[in-house]
């Protein structure tokens, strides 16, 4: 059975794993009009990288090719990727489906982290998060970004 891991934000703003489970149904997540992150969202907080969110209503999808962090360490703690802090974090005002296609990330969130792998998928929900590719090898996985705005 897939692995599913669901983000969230606690009362104070901070990211956190919600859920870590195994799904079994087809459908992995599911969002509607009044909850577009799905189940009980408080609000939104504000993205710390509006340069990567589809626009107010739209919806990106990206294959992302990760090089291991080893080698993008110094680029992004001197800000080579817009949107990023020092240590790879940042936020948008979306939902985002990401499912590992090859390799294992780290999710970092602000209260917690773990690892995904091959045909686990991540529910990303408006959360301050990071992806560390510990490897030697890039890791590659497809992401949907949908607008929460």
């Amino acid at each position: 059975m897939p692995r599913r891991v669901v983000t969230a934000n606690d009362q104070a703003g901070r990211s956190y794993i919600l859920h870590d489970e195994e799904v079994a149904e087809s459908e992995k997540w599911r969002t509607w009009g009044e909850a577009p992150l799905g189940l009980e969202l408080a609000e939104l907080l504000p993205s710390s990288s509006p340069d990567l969110e589809p626009p107010a209503g739209g919806s990106r999808a990206t294959f992302v090719t990760l090089p291991p962090w080893a080698e993008m360490r110094e680029e992004v703690a001197g800000g080579g990727f817009h949107g990023l802090d020092k240590d790879g974090f940042h936020r948008t005002r979306t939902i985002d489906y990401v499912m590992i296609v090859s390799g294992e990330l780290e999710l970092v969130l602000d209260e917690g982290r773990t690892t995904v792998g091959p045909g686990d998928i991540v529910v990303q929900r408006n959360t301050s998060h990071a992806w560390y590719n510990h490897g030697t090898e890039p890791v590659t996985f497809w992401g949907v970004m949908v607008s929460a705005a």
